[in-house]
């Protein structure tokens, strides 16, 4: 779709909100009204007062909606907020009128949707408050409007027991076994990139005394540690070893909060990593089949099968005490509605402590064609949900993301208070991270993650290993102010 801007520059407002609402076609700014299927966005001020009109010519017709926006001040700050809602909620009910069905997530956009809640929620909000404002504001579904209040506590109940000087650390291996058809992670196939393996983990033990130098410097405690990737255990037994000697010598504390792996890829873990995850004080692993569908799991480039997810997580039990989160997506290409309840039945029937259940995202860096991408729905969604929650799991986390199958989201899910710490933190902002290896974006934060300033790593492993040096250098030196003073 075409769309024309009127008095205002909230782009991002109405590019964002096209998206979420007809993710299959493009959306593209014009600096004219055009004849036919143009949305034209505009504004007019006076003061406080903020009013939107949009109008959508498509097929002959003409669509149109209002939304009228009171700011609380007349401050840059408050008019700016109102100003992007006013153009969301206009956007929203004008090319809600062409959809076939209303969206679950109504007009809420971004990757957040806890966070548009929980503040309000610190400040006293009840429940019922809460969920008024979700529907009246957002326009959200029951079921989701239930779980953004749910996950919006728990963020809470976390920032509440943040330390002063609190970080978490990320340390990001950026190779997998092979890469899956969905995937546009910055992870690099070992039979493509094999040769780089050894440089990078070298790099990365530099970059992890650098961040230690940098921790005692600015005295800041570290909460949790999470190695991801890609996959961490595509590393060979040395390597591995190498890396977790260097992440107890360095970063380790016996006053952890969590200590997480992503083991990820079964075919990549073995009885000595896991002793080695045990004997290093590992508390978290991830084992994730994605699907427990064999033919699913080949059509996308899985290297396993559903037994060989069995196989490793009845090892990972008989070797060591771990936490153990296993990975689900909706949607994959080739799955359905009986393929998603018949994984999340036989993943339950395991028993891991977290299940965590993705909505498939078309990205742009995957190879895979999504020919059947939106046929998830919501009713499917949540009849794995229901499932999940009737084996006494609870939604912790939740996140969106662009072009997700369905409109819907990724959820997290624990039970017995078996809460990923840095699931959390991370995801709602909450305080410092620091990410060690390519493509890691460390997030440094004040005011609880109303103000963000971000440091990245080069994105590929080629680009990180030659600047090593001077990400090092900047690592060792900096200084700043974290969120819990």
């Amino acid at each position: 779709m075409k769309y024309y801007l009127v008095g205002h520059d909230r782009n991002t407002a109405v590019q964002d909100t096209l998206i979420s609402l007809m993710p299959e076609e493009q959306h593209i700014r014009v600096f004219d009204d055009l004849e036919d299927d143009t949305m034209t966005v505009e504004v007019k001020r006076n003061g406080r007062f903020i009013t939107t009109y949009c109008t959508l010519k498509r097929g002959g017709k003409v669509y149109t909606s209002k939304k009228r926006t009171t700011a609380k001040t007349i401050s840059d700050e408050d008019i700016r907020w109102d100003l992007t809602r006013s153009v969301k909620t206009a956007v929203y009910k004008c090319v809600l009128q062409l959809l076939p069905h209303k969206p679950v997530w109504g007009s809420q956009t971004g990757v957040k949707p806890a966070k548009i809640i929980r503040f309000d929620l610190q400040n006293g909000m009840s429940d019922a408050e809460a969920d008024e404002v979700l529907k009246k504001r957002y326009f959200i579904s029951k079921e989701k409007r239930d779980l953004c209040i749910r996950c919006a506590k728990v963020s809470n109940a976390c920032e509440a027991q943040l330390a002063p000087n609190e970080i978490q650390i990320y340390i990001g291996i950026a190779f997998c076994p092979a890469k899956c058809s969905y995937c546009s992670f910055v992870s690099n196939s070992v039979q493509k990139m094999g040769h780089l393996v050894e440089p990078y983990v070298q790099c990365l033990l530099k970059e992890i005394e650098a961040v230690s130098d940098m921790v005692k410097a600015n005295n800041l405690k570290i909460g949790s540690i999470y190695i991801g990737g890609g996959t961490p255990t595509v590393l060979n037994d040395d390597q591995f070893e190498r890396l977790l000697t260097a992440v107890n010598e360095h970063l380790y504390r016996d006053d952890l909060r969590e200590y997480s792996v992503e083991a990820g890829r079964p075919e990549t873990i073995n009885r000595k990593k896991l002793e080695l995850m045990r004997d290093f004080n590992v508390t978290r692993i991830s084992i994730n089949p994605q699907t427990m569908i064999n033919s699913v799991l080949k059509g996308v480039g899985r290297n396993h099968t559903k037994d060989d997810i069995i196989e490793k997580f009845n090892l990972a039990r008989e070797v060591g005490d771990f936490v153990i989160n296993m990975d689900l997506i909706a949607g994959l290409p080739g799955d359905d509605e009986a393929g998603l309840l018949e994984s999340v039945r036989e993943v339950c029937k395991l028993d891991p402590d977290n299940v965590t259940v993705h909505s498939l995202a078309k990205k742009r860096g995957a190879a895979v064609i999504y020919d059947n991408h939106y046929d998830l729905d919501a009713k499917t969604l949540n009849k794995a949900h229901k499932y999940i929650r009737s084996k006494g799991y609870e939604p912790y986390y939740i996140y969106r993301q662009k072009y997700i199958a369905g409109g819907l989201e990724n959820t997290g899910f624990a039970k017995n208070g078996t809460i990923s710490f840095y699931n959390v933190a991370m995801m709602e902002e909450l305080c410092t991270v620091i990410a060690i290896g390519a493509g890691g974006v460390s997030k440094i934060t004040n005011n609880y993650g109303m103000k963000l300033d971000r440091i990245a790593n080069p994105k590929y492993p080629k680009e990180y290993i030659d600047n090593i040096e001077s990400i090092v250098k900047t690592k060792r030196e900096l200084i700043f102010k974290t969120s819990v003073e």
